[in-house]
């Protein structure tokens, strides 16, 4: 069986650029990311043969010097090639968030009696259920189903198109799901279609409101789980498209992100609705006047 090899250091938010850059043009595939929110950061660079440490590590330490930053240790591993795709699902085990039962195709068993299904392999999309901004906005929706009624949904940023689904179970409503990404685009109408929502939910590719501005229609929930950054420079565009007495639902941003991103919606007149705080994650539920 054939081996890839891994290497592997760690960072902070400034520096984890820096060896990115480094290293891009000899691994041939790299990642990055933040092991706890505002923590240390983990750099990983895959080979398909060992990594030549000779060569690379002078890259690395000339990085780290630019910086100022103390020269990360090198860890470098050989991992025997495997089903990842595979080893993904089976890791991914059904999920009950309040109502929503989510679970792969690797699920053989029935969704429990009552629940609402969302059928969802994990992907490259954004929105398995398991981050905790997914899991806030799903029971954002729950809660919301059981005192209001909706029938005009808006979902922003949709990723996967999992809030879609979860909308469209909840109430009888349609939905417009949009992302900025093509190929999640692709990937939300394969799920809409696997739920056998294809007729009340539509998926469409759109930089933010770019394809958007043009349709006069207002829904009465909008969905955005995007960041903190995006969500405060969209205020504008998505109070607008608000109906009166309309909800909005946002998130994708940490704890000590609340306040300024919360402060762009009450200047537009919003009323705050109340959070949802998970794993340092928050979900901030807003309405428009009636």
């Amino acid at each position: 069986m054939s081996t890839i090899w891994r290497l592997v250091l760690q960072a902070d938010a400034l520096s984890q650029q820096a060896y990115v850059q480094a290293l891009e043009e000899e691994a041939g595939a790299l990642a990055s990311f933040e092991t706890t929110p505002n923590g240390p950061w983990l750099v990983e660079a895959f080979f398909d043969a060992r990594p030549e440490l000779g060569r690379l590590a002078p890259m690395i330490f000339a990085a780290a010097k630019s910086l100022g930053r103390p020269v990360p240790s090198i860890d470098v591993e050989e991992i025997p090639e495997r089903d990842w795709l595979a080893e993904n699902r089976a890791s991914f085990p059904p999920l009950a968030i309040q109502r929503f039962f989510v679970f792969g195709s690797h699920v053989d068993r029935a969704a429990p009696a009552g629940s609402w299904p969302i059928a969802l392999d994990a992907s490259i999309a954004f929105g398995s259920g398991e981050h905790a901004t997914t899991k806030g906005c799903l029971t954002a929706i729950d809660r919301l189903a059981r005192r209001r009624r909706f029938r005009r949904v808006l979902d922003l940023g949709c990723g996967s198109a999992i809030l879609s689904i979860g909308a469209a179970r909840a109430k009888p409503c349609k939905v417009l799901a949009s992302d900025i990404d093509a190929d999640s685009v692709r990937l939300a109408r394969e799920n809409v279609v696997a739920n056998g929502l294809a007729a009340r939910v539509k998926a469409v590719h759109s930089a933010g409101f770019a394809k958007l501005g043009a349709t006069r229609a207002r829904f009465d929930l909008v969905l955005a789980n995007i960041l903190a950054r995006p969500l405060t420079q969209l205020a504008t565009p998505l109070s607008r498209a608000l109906a009166p007495g309309g909800t909005l639902v946002l998130s994708g941003l940490l704890a000590d992100q609340e306040a300024w991103v919360k402060a762009a919606y009450l200047a537009r007149r919003l009323s705050f609705r109340g959070r949802l705080a998970i794993a340092g994650w928050h979900t901030l539920v807003f309405r428009k006047p009636a």
